[in-house]
C-alpha cells in the first residue's frame, strides 16, 4: 500500500500590527507583531497609576477588568528614541502562556499560567495577515536583546518586532526574575 504524500497547507496567522512612535531602525519604521490571540483588548483610555521609583519603561498600574496589569512603554523597553509625543496613543490588553516544567513524572502536562500587561501604543492598529516577502534578522544586529524578541522580521519598509511578552513581564526589572 503507498503512502500518500499530504500538501502542505498554508497556514496564515491572523496578525496585528503596531507601529511604534519611534524612530526608524537603519531606514525602516519598527512595527510590533501580535497573533490575534494575543490581543484581548485595544484600550483608548488607561486609568494608569504610576509607581515611584520605578524603571523608565514601566509606566505604571492599571486595573483592568478586576486585574491589576503592568503597563510598559515598549519603545523605552527597548531602548529606541521616541518620535511620539506624551500624550494620545492607545493601550493594548496583551496575554501570553507561561509553561512550567512539571515535578509529578506522571503528569506529561505541563501546567501554564496567562500573563497579560497593558502596552503603551501608538494610534496605528493594524489587523491583518503576516506580511509576505519579509527576511528573518539577528536581534543583536538590530540592537535588540535576544531574550525580549521570539523574532525579527525586515520588510520593505518596516522591522517586524514579534516581543517576548512572558520575558518581558519577567525581567528583574519588573520584580519577576526566575
Amino acid at each position: 500500500m503507498a503512502v500518500k504524500k499530504k500538501k502542505a497547507v498554508g497556514l496564515k496567522a491572523k496578525t496585528v500590527s503596531v507601529y511604534l512612535e519611534a524612530e526608524s531602525i537603519q531606514g525602516r519604521k519598527p512595527v510590533l507583531l501580535f497573533t490575534a490571540s494575543q490581543v484581548d483588548e485595544v484600550l483608548a483610555e488607561a486609568h494608569i497609576q504610576p509607581l515611584p521609583f520605578a524603571s523608565e519603561y514601566l509606566v505604571g498600574l492599571c486595573a483592568w477588568r478586576e486585574q491589576v496589569l503592568p503597563t510598559i512603554d515598549l519603545v523605552r523597553f527597548f531602548g529606541l528614541s521616541s518620535s511620539q509625543n506624551e500624550e494620545g496613543g492607545r493601550y493594548l490588553v496583551v496575554r501570553a502562556v507561561k509553561t512550567h516544567a512539571s515535578d509529578q513524572k506522571e503528569n506529561i502536562h505541563p501546567a501554564k499560567t496567562m500573563l497579560r500587561c497593558v502596552l503603551k501604543v501608538s494610534d496605528q492598529i493594524i489587523s491583518g495577515n503576516i506580511p509576505e516577502g519579509c527576511q528573518a534578522v539577528v536581534p543583536k544586529e538590530q540592537g535588540f536583546a535576544s531574550a525580549f524578541v521570539r523574532g525579527l522580521f525586515q520588510g520593505e519598509k518596516e522591522l517586524f518586532i514579534l516581543p517576548d511578552i512572558t520575558a518581558i513581564i519577567h525581567s528583574n526589572s519588573l520584580g519577576g526574575g526566575e
